[in-house]
This record gives structure tokens, sequence and C-alpha cells, in this order.
């Protein structure tokens, strides 16, 4: 209500300024015009009867004397109701239309009247000022008259009261107050009125907006077309609406993915600016089911592992280091026995206190099942070799004995030779998976020459070039290449190089 009372008032006071500007404006000015008008015509009618007295003056022969003089200003006043004063040159007055001819020694030396000292340098004065002597505000006009006879010559001034003009004006004046005094009254009550009818949309407004502030994105506001702010209506109920809208939209998503948040079968950890817990998903709930109250907390106190606090800490701090990667993984064992492969990541510019997200991978199975398969080629390729060397063995002597054997049993002995060396290479190749799968390296490099490798390389595929009927040509420098490397695994890439070609 004092927001309606507010705006009640702000609207009243700018109809009233506008109005009184409107109004006192024109007014002003036009009073303005018609003081400076009947002033001006004030001026020029005490000119016209200065002129005319003095006209009379001249045309009056009998003007002898100051006595004569003083009986014609006195004629003259009464008939044109104006005060005529002659006052001869030095200032002193000799006659006087309104004053005894016994008083007139007894007035003021007029020489510093502005009218008199206006009048000795042009041929009409005319002023406008307060009169000591009559206590009110008089026009005053002069100018210079020829004496006569034994009347010297001086300055003829005429002087008439303003009331004349002043009057009227005065009440020209209080008719202009009166009538804008109505007119103000008038335009008040007309603004009460108004607002009073607009006060209802204003306040509809008012309360959906505070309704929408309150989250109540069904409120309304009825107006039909040509009512008072009704596109502003219109565009609040738009407003409200586009707002319901988005904010079903919003809430959706976000079921939508707390859904796959709970679902997930990684454990996610959401944390603060602060590296503190803000929210976890259920997979992460279960490793932290013992500890009643996980938000708020730091990792290190949900999950006891140093190494993910780190983590965490890092990760928080990336922005204040300037880091470009905001990606940073590790692997931590929690429980004794369960391994997790942790990635953490950075929200950039985030909002609402979010700093970083942190996911943990369960690869314990994982963990386990590459255990097993490099156990088993381990264990594969020791239990195969055993035997694979020995018939390797058993063919050999027996290819090479005293006794002369058949054609055909020297084919199959050959057979024999050929597969049992192609087991052993299986075996072998077996053994170096398992150990660069370990990713520990299992030789000690030290200088060789690289031409002796591939030269036993060569003598090791050369049967399979002449079975495909094509040759080696080595352009290795004589004198060798010296290299760090195994020896046995550097003939080994040799060889193979090799028999990727002929093949």
């Amino acid at each position: 209500m004092q927001h309606n009372y507010s705006f009640r008032t702000r609207l009243l006071v700018s109809f009233w300024i506008i109005l009184s500007l409107t109004l006192l404006l024109p007014s002003w000015y036009y009073y303005h015009i018609v003081h400076r008008d009947a002033l001006e015509e004030s001026r020029e009618d005490a000119v016209r009867q200065l002129k005319l007295a003095g006209w009379m003056l001249d045309f009056h022969h009998h003007v002898e004397d100051v006595e004569d003089l003083q009986s014609l200003l006195v004629a003259l006043g009464k008939q044109m109701q104006v005060r005529l004063t002659y006052v001869a040159e030095g200032g002193k007055v000799i006659g006087d239309s309104q004053v005894p001819p016994s008083e007139i020694p007894n007035l003021d030396n007029h020489a510093d009247r502005p009218e008199i000292i206006q009048s000795m340098s042009q041929e009409m004065a005319v002023v406008v000022r307060f009169s000591r002597t009559v206590q009110k505000e008089l026009i005053y006009a002069a100018m210079r008259v020829p004496g006569k006879q034994s009347v010297p010559p001086g300055v003829l001034r005429l002087a008439a009261p303003l009331s004349k003009v002043k009057e009227p004006l005065e009440r020209l004046k209080q008719s202009f107050i009166l009538f804008l005094i109505l007119v103000l009254s008038a335009g008040a009550l007309l603004t009460y009125v108004i607002v009073r009818r607009l006060n209802r949309p204003v306040r509809a407004m008012i309360e959906a907006a505070e309704a929408i502030s309150e989250r109540d994105y069904t409120r309304r506001i009825h107006s039909a077309p040509g009512q008072e702010f009704y596109p502003l209506t219109q565009s609040i109920n738009k407003m409200a609406r586009s707002i319901d809208d988005h904010v079903r939209t919003i809430t959706e998503q976000k079921q939508q993915l707390e859904a796959i948040f709970d679902a997930m079968q990684e454990g996610v950890m959401v944390l603060d600016s602060r590296g503190r817990i803000r929210n976890i998903n259920r997979s992460l709930a279960e490793l932290t089911s013992g500890i009643p109250q996980v938000m708020g907390r730091r990792p290190l106190e949900v999950l006891v592992n140093l190494e993910l606090q780190e983590l965490c800490d890092e990760v928080v701090a990336i922005d204040e280091k300037g880091i470009e990667n905001r990606l940073l993984r590790s692997q931590i064992v929690l429980d004794g026995d369960r391994t997790y492969d942790v990635n953490a990541v950075r929200l950039p510019h985030s909002e609402g206190g979010t700093g970083a997200v942190v996911v943990l991978h369960d690869i314990t199975e994982l963990k386990r099942l590459e255990r097993v398969r490099r156990d088993f080629v381990a264990n594969v390729s020791h239990e195969l070799r055993t035997p694979l060397t020995s018939i390797k063995g058993y063919t050999e002597t027996l290819l090479s004995g005293v006794e002369p054997g058949s054609e055909t049993m020297s084919s199959f002995l050959q057979v024999i030779l050929k597969n049992t060396n192609h087991m052993v290479k299986m075996v072998e190749d077996l053994l170096q998976l398992a150990r660069l799968e370990r990713n520990s390296p299992s030789f000690t490099p030290v200088p060789i020459d690289a031409g002796n490798a591939l030269l036993a390389a060569w003598k090791a595929c050369g049967h399979l070039a002449e079975a495909k009927g094509l040759r080696f040509e080595n352009d290795l420098p004589e004198e060798g290449i010296r290299v760090s490397a195994d020896s046995d695994q550097l003939v080994q890439v040799f060889r193979n190089l090799l028999e990727n070609a002929i093949r």
C-alpha cells in the first residue's frame, strides 16, 4: 500500500507541476504584457497632457508674472486632474498646482530630481518613481519651456498617480490568481479521481509481481483490451508464463540429472569453493554409510585417504594458480583392498559456490583380471616352454644322428622342427607381452652394433625370403652403427620388420 501511495503522490505532484507551469507561464507573460502596455500608455498619456499644458501655457498671453503662472497651473491641474509644477533654472519651484502660493517658497529644490535632470539633455523626460512628498508611486513627465515676460525659463513637470493603472492591474492579478486556484483545484480533484481509477490495475500488477517473487508463477492479471496498462499487464502475464515454463523445464532437467547422478555406478562427489563436500550420489553414499553427516565435511573426514584429500585441494586451487589443465587424475586404495581411479575437474567460473567434481571409479575387479591374465600368460609360457624345448632337442638329435634315415622320416622331422620353432616363438611373444604389461624394464641397455643385430635377424628370416623368391639388400655403413639397446630385443625388432616386409 505504501508503494501505491508513493505512486499516487508522485503522479499528483507531477500533474500539478505541469498544470501550474502550463497556466502560470502564459498568465505571467500575459500579465507582464498588459502591465507593460498599461504603463506605456500611461507614459504616453502623461506626455500628451504635458504637451497640452505646455501649449496652454504658451497660448495664454496674459501670463505676465509668477502669480498669473500659479493661477494657470491650478486651473490646468484641476481640469486635467494632474499635478503641474514649474521649476525654474537652478531647481527652484516657482509654481505648483497643488501647493498654496504661500508654501511654494518652502518646497525643496528640485534640481536633483531625475526627471528634471533628464529634461536638461532631452526634449521630453518620463520617469516612474516613488514620491516622498505624497508617499505614492507617480509618473513624472518633464520638458523645458521658454520664459514669458517676468516668468523665467524653466521646466514644466507633470505628476500623475499610477493608481489608475495599478488598480486595474491588481484586479486582473487577483482574477488570475483566483482562476489558477480554481483550475488547480479542479485539476487536483481530477488527478485524484484518475489515480484512484489507475490504482486498481497498479495494485494488481504489484500483487502479481510479489507473487512471482515468492515463486507463485500461476498468478495472472485479468484485464480487457483498451483498459489502463493493458499492454503492461499482458507483458507481466507473458513473463509469468515464460518463467513458469522455464522453471518446469529446469525442474525436469534437474530431476533427470539427479536420476542419472544417483544411477551412476561411479561415486561422485561435488565440492564447494572451499573444498568441502556439497553433495554425493548414491554409489558414494554406500562407501560413507557409517558417517551420519557427510555434507560440509572435508573429503579426508569421510574417506580416510591422504592422496584423495591432496588431489581435492589441488583441483580446488587450480584457478588461484592459473593452471590451464583443470582435470587431475590419480589412483587410490580404500578399505585396504579396493582400488579406485579418481578424476577431479575444476568447474570454470562456477556460480553458487560449486568448486569441483570428483569421480571415483572402482577398478578393483579390472586390476584383479589384469593380474590373472599376466599370471596366466606367464604360467602358460613356462608350462609350454619346457616340453617344446625337449621336443626341439630330440628332433635335432634325430636329424644329426649317424644312422641314416629314410627321406620320409627326414621330411617328417623337418615339419616337427618347423612347428616347434613356431611355438617357441609364440611363447616368447607371450612372455614379452607380460613384461610390457608390467611396465617394468627387463633389460639393461648396453652399447651394441645395430648391423650385427640386423644380420642375425636376416639369417633367421632367410628361409622365408627364399621361399617367396625375395632377397635382402643391406645399405648400412661398413663401420657399423653403435646404439644403446638390448641385443636380443633389437634382433627381435628387426626380425618383426623383416617378416612383415616378406608377408
